[in-house]
């Protein structure tokens, strides 16, 4: 009996040793893949952050480079026409390559199409350049630099109210007969206010339910007096009495169009100035 016991023992013994060995073999073998695999994604993210890092600096540096190709982009107004603004758009650039154009673009605000100017050199890094934009219309305008490569500024909105004339100040209420409009327009000098191309030629209010109609203001001036008897302030304002049979006490929009003396003509829809 005793002579199988040994025997058995040693085989038990070569058993272990081989599924150890397996076992170890089989486990380093997972590890070798595992420590692979593992170099393969450091190698993949090492070559994403790069790819990023480097998307990241090219488009910091395109903005930055839209954002510094200007120094300032200013306008001035030279005349108002039968039709918009004549202005002077100039822009002072940051540099400028040999051989360049400088050109403006603008457009209208609700407008996908592009016009262009091309600036002249008034002076070193400064070019500057004359247009005309319609009184109606709020406008995008950007620089555009072409040399070797195109370059361009950001996007800047110019709305019309940068050049528009003062516009007076409306207010209207409802009483028994239909609505009492009124619009004061004050000017500090009186010598202004017969001279400057801002005076106010007329004074219209137009109303809406389903059909526009439109009542003119007539021109108003009161005086106040001291215990004197003298003048000591002047007001003077526009005024209109609208009919309830304009509006059937439906009243959509309420407008005031203001024509100036100069050709601009500004409509402003002013139904939220009602007075309590």
């Amino acid at each position: 009996m005793r002579k199988y016991i040994i025997p058995g023992i040693g085989i038990i013994f070569c058993g272990i040793l081989i599924y150890q060995t397996y076992s170890l073999n089989t486990i380093k073998g997972e590890l070798e893949n595992i420590k692979s695999t593992n170099m393969t994604l450091q190698e993949k993210v090492s070559s994403l952050s790069s790819e990023l890092s480097s998307q990241i600096q090219s488009t910091l540096h395109e903005e930055l480079g839209k954002s510094y190709l200007t120094k300032d982009v200013s306008f001035k107004l030279n005349k108002n026409t039968d039709t918009g603004y004549d202005l002077t758009v100039r822009a002072e650039l940051s540099e400028l390559k040999e051989n360049s154009k400088t050109l403006f673009m603008y457009k209208n605000i609700n407008s996908n199409d592009w016009q262009k100017l091309e600036l002249k050199k008034e002076e070193e890094l400064t070019y500057t350049g004359n247009l005309i934009l319609l009184y109606d219309n709020d406008y995008e305008y950007k620089i555009v630099v072409k040399g070797d490569k195109t370059e361009s500024s950001d996007i800047e909105e110019l709305y019309k109210y940068l050049f528009m004339p003062t516009v007076p100040d409306a207010s209207w209420s409802y009483n028994d007969e239909g609505i009492y409009f009124t619009a004061s327009y004050y000017v500090d000098d009186e010598e202004n206010q017969t001279s400057h191309e801002d005076k106010i030629k007329s004074i219209e209010v137009i109303v809406n339910n389903k059909k526009e109609k439109t009542y003119k203001c007539e021109y108003k001036e009161e005086s106040s007096y001291n215990d004197s008897g003298e003048i000591v302030d002047g007001f003077k304002y526009y005024e209109a009495n609208i009919p309830k049979k304009a509006y059937d006490d439906k009243l959509n929009s309420i407008k005031m169009k203001v024509t100036y003396e100069s050709g601009i003509v500004n409509i402003e829809e002013v139904i939220d100035k009602q007075c309590e």
